[in-house]
């Protein structure tokens, strides 16, 4: 795990930066969900520590053993234990967090643990560039990537595939409204009361997120937690409290 010290940083995004992503994205179908991310400001969190990569398969694989609890859906690729584990819902993800003793991070210490302190557009600088994480902008891919294939695009605190790779699940629950930034407190916020979706961050390997857009440190999305819902790339990494 790695620590992420107490204090302020940049969250969100700034009218301004979401223009120029959407203008340096014209075919971005999801326009719309950038405006959650609005308005920008500085938000205080306690110091916690969160893993350095994303949940492995081999290691829900042993959660599965020890509990009795059933591997996901097959990926499009077969399971390969270095890769990040994929097709899990919010409760298998929040299931893993308990039994390994820890939670799933706050979608600001998410968000923090990405970008740090100095309000990057992506954890590893202001700029794009496809080498740096698992994606298909430029070409499809076939698979996730092992974890911490990319070094070169860890974020400032050295956590890796924070963009790209697997999209993660965070403990709060998604606004549907668009609201809870502008209101919410300046100081370890955890989301919503309630919610339909919970949050996932970071975007995926995979060509449902095949833009920059979904990329950015700021950029969030939401999806229903429970059964029902296609799991597809969403995976997770875990968080605890000193």
């Amino acid at each position: 795990m790695v620590w992420i010290p107490a204090g302020e940083f940049i969250r969100g995004s700034t009218d301004q930066e979401i223009a120029e992503a959407l203008r340096e994205n014209p075919d971005y179908v999801e326009a719309s969900w950038c405006n959650s991310e609005k308005p920008q400001r500085k938000v205080h969190l306690d110091g916690y520590w969160i893993y350095k990569y994303e949940v492995t398969v081999s290691q829900f694989r042993k959660l599965c053993k020890e509990t009795g609890r059933s591997m996901p859906q097959l990926p499009i690729g077969q399971w390969k234990d270095d890769h990040p584990i994929e097709m899990v819902n919010w409760y298998d993800a929040k299931a893993y967090a308990e039994w390994a003793g820890c939670r799933l991070p706050t979608e600001a210490e998410w968000e923090k643990a990405a970008r740090g302190t100095d309000g990057r557009l992506y954890p590893w600088g202001n700029e794009w560039d496809p080498s740096k994480c698992a994606n298909s902008v430029a070409k499809e891919l076939e698979d996730s990537r092992p974890v911490g294939s990319y070094p070169a695009g860890a974020s400032p605190y050295g956590v890796m595939d924070m963009a790209g790779n697997a999209v993660e699940w965070c403990a709060d629950w998604y606004d549907e409204d668009e609201t809870y930034y502008a209101k919410a407190p300046s100081a370890n916020p955890s989301g919503p009361l309630q919610g339909k979706s919970r949050v996932l961050r970071g975007g995926s390997w995979d060509l449902y997120s095949a833009t920059p857009v979904t990329f950015r440190c700021a950029a969030r999305g939401g999806a229903k937690p429970g059964k029902g819902t296609p799991a597809g790339t969403n995976g997770f990494r875990c968080a605890a409290s000193p």
